[in-house]
Formats: C-alpha cells, sequence, structure tokens
C-alpha cells in the first residue's frame, strides 16, 4: 500500500479534508506538522547510514522517511519559539536552521511523487511568467503591465480611460508570517506621484467587465469548476475575496477547450494541483487572471459538494508510480 506523507501545519483545516478522505480509502499515512519540530516532532538525517526518520513523541513512533512514496505539499509552517531569554537574533537563526532541515527534507523525499514539486511550485507562483505561459498556450489575458516607471504607468491609465486596477504582483501579504493585512486588487482611484510609482513596481491591469468570477481547481487531469456571483455584492465586484459575506457558488462545466488549457498550464508548469482564477464576461468569454500553484479549495468543497479532497486523496495513492 502507499505510503503518504502530508506536510502541513496544525491549523491547516484545508488539510483535515484530505485526512478525512485518506481514512475512507484506508490510506497508511502521516500528518507533518511542520510547527510542532522541536516540541513533538524530531527529525535525524543519518548520511554514514543512509538512514533518515522522523519520531513522533506523542504518538511513541519512529518513520522511515524513505518509506513514503506520495507526499502531498500543502502549508508548512515554523515553529513559534516561546524562550524569552532568545534574542531576535537567535531566533533568526533557529528559524533559518529549521527552513533549511526542511528543505533537505523535501530533497531526501525528491524520488516521491509529489503533490506538488516544491520547485515547480515557486516557479509557477510567478505573476509574470503565469501570464507569459498563459498567452502562449492561447488563454485571454487582460491588458495589463507592471512597472515603475511613471510615464509607462500614466500612460497605460490613460490608454484605458483612467479604468484600471491595481494588484499585488506577489501575495498582498503585510506581516507575513502573522498576516496583520492583505492587500486586494482594487480599482484605481487616482494617479499617484511620480515618487510613489518609481519607489515600487505596480502591476496594472485593464477593468473587465464581469458576469462571474471563476475559480477552477485542477488536481491531475481532474477538473473543478466553480462559479462565484461576485457582482451580485457592491465590495466583491473588484475582488470577490474583500467581502465579509459568503458569495452564491455554484459548480459549472467548463467549455471544453478551456478546461483542456488548464491542463496544458498545469503541464507546462509542471505542477499536479493549480487552483485557477478566470473572468466569465457578460458574451461568455474566459478571461485568465492567475494560477495559485498551493491554493485553497476547503470552502469550494464545503460550497459545491465537488469531491476534490476525495480526488488528492486518490491521486496520492493511486499515481504515485506516475
Amino acid at each position: 500500500m502507499t505510503k503518504v506523507l502530508l506536510i502541513t501545519n496544525t491549523s491547516d483545516f484545508t488539510c483535515d479534508y484530505v485526512v478525512r478522505s485518506l481514512n475512507k480509502i484506508g490510506a497508511d499515512y502521516y500528518r507533518l506538522n511542520t510547527d510542532e519540530i522541536g516540541s513533538s516532532v524530531f527529525l535525524t538525517f543519518d548520511f554514514t547510514n543512509n538512514i533518515f526518520t522522523l519520531y513522533d513523541r506523542p504518538k511513541q513512533l519512529t518513520i522511515d522517511l524513505l518509506s513514503f512514496q506520495s507526499v502531498y505539499f500543502r502549508r508548512p509552517e515554523l515553529p513559534k519559539f516561546l524562550n524569552e531569554n532568545l534574542t531576535s537574533d537567535e531566533l533568526q537563526f533557529m528559524q533559518l536552521e529549521i527552513r533549511q532541515t526542511l528543505e533537505g527534507l523535501y530533497k531526501i523525499l525528491r524520488h516521491a511523487y509529489w503533490i506538488s514539486d516544491i520547485d515547480a511550485i515557486r516557479k509557477a507562483e510567478n505573476k509574470v511568467y503565469q501570464q507569459l505561459l498563459a498567452k502562449e498556450i492561447g488563454l485571454k489575458i487582460p491588458k495589463g503591465v507592471i512597472t515603475n516607471s511613471p510615464g509607462d504607468f500614466q500612460e497605460f491609465a490613460k490608454r484605458n480611460n483612467a479604468d484600471s486596477i491595481v494588484k499585488p504582483v506577489y501575495s498582498g501579504q503585510i506581516g507575513w508570517p502573522e498576516m496583520h493585512s492583505v492587500v486586494f486588487t482594487s480599482k484605481l482611484a487616482a494617479l499617484p506621484g511620480a515618487d510613489q510609482i518609481e519607489v515600487c513596481p505596480s502591476y496594472l491591469q485593464e477593468r473587465i467587465e464581469k458576469k462571474y468570477d471563476v475559480r477552477v481547481t485542477v488536481i491531475g487531469e481532474e477538473v473543478f469548476s466553480a462559479r462565484i456571483d461576485s457582482q451580485s455584492n457592491q465590495e466583491t465586484m473588484t475582488d470577490w475575496r474583500v467581502g465579509e459575506n459568503i458569495l452564491p457558488h455554484e459548480a459549472i462545466f467548463l467549455p471544453e477547450y478551456i478546461k483542456e488549457k488548464c491542463i496544458e498550464l498545469l503541464r507546462k508548469l509542471n505542477l499536479q494541483f493549480g487552483a485557477i482564477d478566470f473572468i466569465e464576461t457578460p458574451r461568455g468569454e474566459y478571461i485568465f487572471l492567475e494560477i495559485n500553484p498551493n491554493g485553497q479549495w476547503a470552502w469550494i468543497e464545503t460550497q459545491t459538494g465537488m469531491p476534490i479532497s476525495d480526488t488528492i486523496a486518490k491521486q496520492l495513492v493511486n499515481e504515485h508510480i506516475s
């Protein structure tokens, strides 16, 4: 039987869905909460004897890391050190040591089947690369520019009749890892001054009239699509993540050519999982926005009943020999 490793953290409720699905099919798995390293979980890498183990103290369990055939890479987090005697420099040192140890763990497991390969995830996170690839494979993308040139910034805004949106080039999280706040996609209300533009690149896109937002979750060649009625609420019209109220969701079938393009995009990015965002226009066109190579999906399953967690579990158990 395939042995599965889940790499995440103690508060990752999305991983709970996969655990439930693995239990349903009687899979052999271990959930590694990386924030428990040093408190209840211990790693040993013995290069001389080629022995690489994980010890779970509460379970009194020693596991051979080389026995894992599949890995689901979710949301690893570093431990939170509560020792008040540590200086900030000592804390940073310890965090870097654990981070690099985890990087080593991933390399030890490099021959396993991954959802998804970490290097592929990191490469796919780049929005510049995403836009280039999406355009290359024939997906429609918004007109857009990333720039810290005041002239080019102003020219783009002018070309779009001052009807542009601005979004983060990366994640939009401020205060990571505590995530004190998030910068959402928003309409460009006014042109910033040249000094503001120059100091940091901005990502501008044309504002496209929406009928719906669409979230497409792809696992291997299985595609799950949900239409999000973002236009039913004034505050979610530009970015559906902003509102506090739950928006109506509906499971839909994508046009076949869009479905094939989504699968092709994952293949180009060497991913086994991807959460892809589209705009569906009033004319029925699908405009690619971005792909999150390790995005959230539990709320989609809860609202639509689509078996995303079951599909991930089966993929981990059945595809490790790929």
